[in-house]
């Protein structure tokens, strides 16, 4: 019955004990002479895709934060510990019942995995938190230069609830970058290298409570820039190709005005079928890019040795034969000629205000 007693008191204890210690963390940041400083990195471990269509992006990595707690504050040589650690899901969110500051993913596109979580607490109160996330970003493109596009990819991670009079992020140099060694690399098919930034932003969420409140974010920015070589091989040189072999009209003989035709619509059919077969690796957009300017100006180049072909057919039904024959010659030159200044100029010009 005594040994009942006793186990009793003692889980009374322990519950007022955390209880105790509850309310001393949970209920807020730590106070001090000003807000809690949060140093933040991010390390990037890979990029999964880019979806140039939904503007969005799939990368892994390993966010890091470090702050202090005095409340969280021990003496190692009453624990008989140097540090203490929560590891996993459980630990952190069912043992652990200090403050923390709740970060989360502010242009989350569809998806974000916490894949493992890890609190490291220090004799002196210094918090060392550290999780492996999965995530899909929302992030502006700009694919007017494409395929020669650079890219920004943006991810905005920030602080729920607590204004920057509570709670400063501060970027950490020192736990960003990008992972890479021997065995392992950043890479995106069809892309570059990477690059990574990190910085601190600051502005003013409606959702806190429609106040001048602001918060500071932690902004994370890869650099990356497209390998053009992959879409002008595949799609870019063959064009080329079965536009010039369409001016071979040009050097044809003019006694039947159907085989003429019958090369110059295989030619515009083949590029068709051409593009429809690759559309898939193209992006989904709107508005005008430097590789779509290319393939509508080849299309209509194509288009108008139809017509010459129709001109030079009238000059010989009418016995301009002469005129016919000049004509050929001076498309075998303008044709040519058209085709690269208006390609180089309308490019160029994209490229410019893209």
């Amino acid at each position: 019955m005594l040994s009942l007693t006793r186990l009793l008191l003692l889980a009374l204890l322990c519950v007022l004990g955390n209880g105790a210690q509850a309310k001393d963390n949970v209920a807020g940041p730590p106070e001090g002479d000003g807000p809690v400083i949060v140093d933040i990195g991010f390390l990037l471990s890979n990029i999964n895709a880019i979806y140039e269509e939904d503007e969005t992006f799939d990368f892994e990595g390993v966010l890091s934060m470090h702050w202090k707690d005095p409340r969280l504050a021990f003496d190692p040589a009453e624990t008989g510990y140097d540090q203490l650690y929560y590891q996993g899901d459980y630990e952190f969110s069912e043992v652990f019942n200090g403050w923390w500051p709740q970060v989360f993913l502010a242009n989350e596109a569809g998806r974000f995995d916490r894949e493992g979580v890890m609190l490291r607490i220090t004799p002196e109160g210094d918090v060392y938190y550290t999780e492996e996330i999965d995530a899909i970003a929302k992030s502006s493109l700009a694919l007017a230069r494409y395929p020669f596009d650079e890219q920004q990819l943006v991810a905005i991670f920030e602080v729920l609830g607590l204004d920057k009079n509570q709670v400063v992020l501060r970027a950490d140099p020192g736990t960003s970058g990008i992972w890479e060694d021997e065995h392992h690399q950043v890479r995106v098919p069809q892309w570059g290298p990477p690059q990574l930034s990190t910085s601190v932003v600051e502005y003013a969420p409606v959702y806190l409570d429609g106040g001048d409140e602001h918060v500071t974010a932690f902004r994370m920015q890869v650099d990356i820039k497209r390998d053009s070589l992959y879409t002008l091989r595949l799609v870019a040189l063959p064009v080329v190709i079965f536009v010039f072999m369409s001016w071979s009209v040009f050097w044809m003989e003019r006694s039947s005005l159907g085989d003429r035709m019958d090369v110059s619509f295989i030619g515009i059919l083949t590029v068709v079928a051409y593009q429809i077969m690759f559309s898939a690796s193209l992006p989904k957009i709107s508005y005008i890019t430097v590789l779509m300017s290319f393939m509508i100006i080849s299309f209509l180049i194509m288009c108008c040795s139809i017509v010459i072909n129709l001109w030079v057919a009238a000059m010989d039904n009418t016995g301009r034969k002469a005129e016919g024959d000049r004509v050929d010659r001076l498309c075998r030159i303008f044709f040519p000629l058209a085709y690269v200044v208006l390609t180089v100029s309308v490019g160029s010009y994209i490229y410019r205000v893209g």
